[in-house]
């Protein structure tokens, strides 16, 4: 079965995988479908969901709905100051739209928020593609090079790309 992979990143900018949560279907996929269902986009794991995708950060989604899809995005970040907007939201998704791993995924945040050297989250949202938190691999050491924030271009952070920094009832 695929999972979720949840990243913590590390003080020194280092993107490292920290958990994983079962059932990747019921994370990311389980989001779109329910946005997509929910606003009747028409979309599907066939014909792609670029609609559903296309109403975040386009005053299409409730607050708490558009932080939820864009934390399924590649490569975003949720700094560590913003966990317990996304644990808002995510508690808020959960309670309109049953049947998702997100309850698992708030677990695996509030660890992290404990963690001394967190500045941050990041997920691959399904085990069966890439990680996208690796530089490649050092053949010298027999390891993977992780992602570093402070060396690399390809991340994005969240909350401050979304317009309201206040998850709304």
């Amino acid at each position: 079965m695929s999972s979720t992979n949840i990243h913590v990143v590390r003080e020194n900018g280092d993107v490292e995988i920290y958990a994983e949560v079962k059932n990747s279907f019921a994370g990311a996929m389980h989001i779109w479908n329910s946005l997509n269902k929910k606003y009747d986009f028409r979309d599907s794991i066939f014909n792609g969901f670029e609609k559903t995708w296309g109403g975040f950060n386009n005053n299409v989604y409730e607050d708490f709905e558009n932080v939820a899809l864009g934390s399924t995005f590649d490569d975003v970040i949720v700094k560590i100051e913003d966990i317990q907007l996304l644990i808002e939201a995510y508690e808020k998704y959960i309670n309109e739209f049953n049947g998702s791993n997100l309850d698992s995924q708030i677990e695996i945040f509030k660890q992290i928020e404990q963690e001394a050297d967190a500045i941050g989250i990041a997920w691959c949202q399904t085990s069966v593609c890439d990680d996208l938190w690796d530089f490649g691999y050092d053949e010298e050491k027999n390891e993977l090079i992780p992602y570093n924030i402070y060396k690399g271009d390809n991340h994005w952070f969240l909350f401050d790309s979304i317009d309201a920094k206040e998850v709304q009832a």
